[in-house]
């Protein structure tokens, strides 16, 4: 294996925040003399804008066929010769020596009866060789299957039938012979193929140890590093079928080598070098290390070492490793400062005695990055289009800025396919071209004169003419017809939609009997219903605002607490950001004294700031004596720490710590000038283990919060999550997991929104 990259991809922070939706409409119908209905399909990406889908309804065979398809994700199969391309319409593949388009059958595409995700679109894991695709097929908001496919059979084995929905917790040997999986805290191996087999081997003989893929390192395609504890084994592929048969009588790998601390599986992550012989290790976003695998180092005159350290910004929110070409090690972060999303990067040129890692410069406005497969040249796509940099000199090799870039994956060292807003192209580096395979949207479209072919427009390369199976032709000439709203059998109009689309495309025969039917099914699928806007719904006359309106429009808020401790902070803003949503942050008088400079994100960042008071005390407890006087000078204490802090002056809404309500807090609360918000859904975010003993089924972990959040949430809903680790032991913290909470709420039809715009529209 020549490199090691995981990959960063995220969207450019802007200054404006856009509301947080998720429609899929109908727009722009168009029918022929032969009954065939040109129409978009518009979708939106939560965070991201929109695009528009390209398709044809045949009215008498009643069959739909997709004619543009838009790369959200975009993964290079079989050496770069096929191309998978995957968006909430479905998944196909592209093979570039054949010209042939085909779909990935297993994921159900829209023109056949498939309901196009609200949410993020899922992640997958594709086997290097592009037969075995590992997806988790949602079951719950926060939970689903895992799904092994078989794609040249198209047949499939469930790995397991409930796991976390997110990242896919599988890891390949380079050649595809080996698959590493964890379940509930554990490691599993297996062939892939064994799955289909009439006996496959029980999972305690394929049980590997303890953790997650974050313990594991690939680093050729029979041998992989294993972290556990403070330790890191050498593991042979051959060792772990041997291990089947005569576990638990042996023990798995050899030692390679230590870390400076116990591997955290949650929190830490490292990669291996291409022979194996150092890696690479993050502990916890903030400390890297350079760590040579040096086996049993017990008796070492220098028993440490040297390793090369690299203490990384608290605002980091990800980390990625490159080991390039020459086995040189690159460290990429993310993270949001100054109210944008950057990126940065180090390199480590030498590793003897003395060796630091040095700073490097990333292009402006980046977008998502992607290394070739030989670790020679990184791809950069950013606001201004795709940078290649050269690993070895970090220095720009060649640019290519045509039009927009939505994804991008490389085939091979000298070719990258770009998924842009209008086409998906084969760009070779070298010569410089990149010709067109695919269409990705369309500018216009309709039919020619005679009705019976179909035209469309770009702004990069000019008009084109469908071929077939989403395949085109640039076309010189052809004049596109007026679009047509009817012919002699049939009219074609837009409505609104039952539930889960936003409109509706229906057709009216203009035959006896006649009768009106819609052209597109609509998926079995309930969205919260909503009643129409009235006032009455409303608690804004109340001294506690606990919700916002229950009518008009599904909008619930995220608030996040920050009382003492920082832990989930860079989390949280890098997926608002990525999300591009404006939130509401309550603000204690600790966090601003000891963590100024974060409060200072949270306020370029453009989010809402209120009060949570200037101490962490019990406002319900009787060790102080607490009065009205107290309330409002604690107050006005928080205003003037915030205010000295960031310059800017705090909203006046306001809870105490820990929520506590009683007439005395809202009394002085509203003397203060401060209107008290209190969420209406229970969050136990911060209920502990040892807690949990006392009162059994108060702890649950954060996928148990989420599916409860999602089942008691109403329209005008607020949702509290507390920044910070508990002082007690929890598995997980449902800060790590706001993502997740948010692409639930989107897939139920919800926009996030902050309180104030709750209690403006309550008004």
């Amino acid at each position: 294996m020549k490199h090691s990259v995981r990959v960063l991809c995220f969207t450019l922070s802007i200054s404006l925040f856009f509301p947080l939706t998720a429609e899929i409409s109908f727009r722009s119908p168009d029918i022929n003399s032969k009954n065939e209905v040109l129409f978009t399909v518009r979708a939106d990406i939560p965070g991201k804008g929109s695009y528009d889908t390209l398709c044809l309804k045949n009215i008498d065979a009643g069959i739909i066929e997709q004619l543009t398809f838009y790369p959200e994700r975009m993964e290079s199969l079989s050496g770069g010769a096929i191309l998978q391309i995957r968006n909430r319409f479905g998944t196909g593949r592209f093979n570039t020596a054949t010209g042939v388009f085909s779909w990935v059958r297993d994921f159900r595409p829209f023109f056949e009866g498939g309901t196009p995700a609200l949410g993020v679109l899922g992640d997958v894991s594709v086997s290097p060789d592009g037969r075995w695709i590992v997806s988790i097929e949602a079951v719950t908001y926060s939970r689903g299957r895992l799904v092994l496919l078989d794609s040249t059979r198209n047949t499939r084995y469930v790995l397991a039938e409930s796991v976390e929905r997110g990242g896919i917790p599988v890891s390949w040997a380079p050649d595809s012979s080996i698959l590493l999986y964890s379940l509930d805290g554990n490691l599993y191996f297996s062939r892939p193929e064994a799955f289909f087999s009439q006996t496959p081997v029980d999972m305690k003989y394929r049980l590997l140890g303890p953790g997650s893929i974050n313990n594991i390192s690939w680093f050729s395609s029979s041998r992989f590093l294993y972290a556990s504890g403070s330790s890191v084994y050498l593991v042979q592929s051959s060792e772990l079928f041997a291990r089947a048969l005569y576990s638990p009588l042996i023990s798995i790998g050899s030692l390679a080598g230590k870390l400076p601390c116990s591997f955290d599986s949650t929190a830490d992550s490292f990669c291996a070098s291409p022979d194996g012989r150092a890696i690479l290790y993050a502990r916890d976003h903030r400390s890297v290390y350079y760590c040579p695998m040096t086996g049993d180092d017990y008796a070492l005159a220098e028993a440490a070492g040297f390793m090369p350290y690299l203490l990384l910004a608290g605002n980091t929110a990800d980390v990625a490793f490159i080991w390039t070409s020459s086995a040189v090690p690159v460290v990429l972060t993310e993270a949001v400062e100054d109210g944008k999303r950057i990126i940065r990067g180090w390199k480590l040129d030498s590793v003897k005695e003395g060796a630091v890692f040095t700073r490097l410069s990333i292009p402006f406005g980046p977008v998502s990055y992607a290394v070739s497969p030989d670790g020679s040249l990184i791809a950069f796509n950013t606001t201004s289009g795709i940078r290649i940099y050269s690993l070895s000199t970090w220095k720009e090799t060649a640019s290519w800025n045509d039009e927009k870039v939505s994804s991008m994956v490389w085939a091979d060292e000298n070719v990258l396919y770009i998924g842009g807003a209008e086409t998906i192209r084969k760009w070779n580096i070298a010569s410089g071209q990149a010709a067109p395979l695919l269409l990705s949207s369309v500018s216009a479209a309709g039919w020619n004169e005679q009705g019976d072919s179909i035209l469309a427009d770009t702004e990069s390369l000019g008009r084109f003419q469908y071929r077939g199976s989403m395949l085109w032709d640039q076309a010189a000439s052809g004049r596109m017809r007026p679009a047509a709203g009817s012919n002699a059998s049939w009219r074609i109009y837009l409505d609104s939609g039952s539930n889960y689309y936003s409109n509706m495309l229906y057709a009216r025969s203009s035959r006896s009997p006649g009768g009106t039917s819609a052209l597109i099914s609509e998926p079995r699928i309930s969205l919260d219903s909503v009643l129409p806007q009235t006032k009455a719904s409303s608690r804004l006359a109340s001294d506690i605002f606990t919700n916002g309106s229950r009518s008009g429009l599904r909008q619930v808020a995220l608030v996040f607490d920050a009382m003492d401790s920082i832990e989930g902070l860079s989390n949280i803003l890098s997926v608002l950001d990525r999300y591009s949503i404006r939130s509401t942050f309550f603000i204690n008088g600790e966090f601003i004294r000891q963590h100024p400079s974060a409060v200072n994100e949270i306020v370029k960042a453009g989010h809402q700031t209120g009060s949570l008071f200037f101490t962490t005390w019990d406002l319900s407890g009787t060790g102080f004596r607490i009065d009205e006087d107290f309330i409002i000078r604690g107050l006005s204490r928080n205003e003037d720490d915030f205010y000295n802090a960031t310059g800017q002056e705090l909203t006046l809404l306001w809870h105490a710590p820990y929520y506590v309500v009683s007439p005395l807090v809202l009394k002085a609360g509203s003397a203060a000038g401060y209107r008290y918000v209190s969420g209406d859904v229970s969050v136990p975010d911060w209920a502990t283990l040892e807690q949990d003993r006392l009162m059994p089924g108060l702890y649950k972990s954060s996928a148990d919060i989420i599916e409860d959040i999602l089942k008691t949430k109403k329209p005008g809903s607020i949702i509290p999550v507390r920044i910070g680790r508990t002082s007690g032991t929890r598995n997980d913290y449902l800060y790590d997991r706001v993502d997740l909470l948010i692409n639930a709420l989107v897939e139920a039809g919800y926009e996030i929104v902050t309180v104030d715009e709750l209690i403006k529209r309550a008004r």
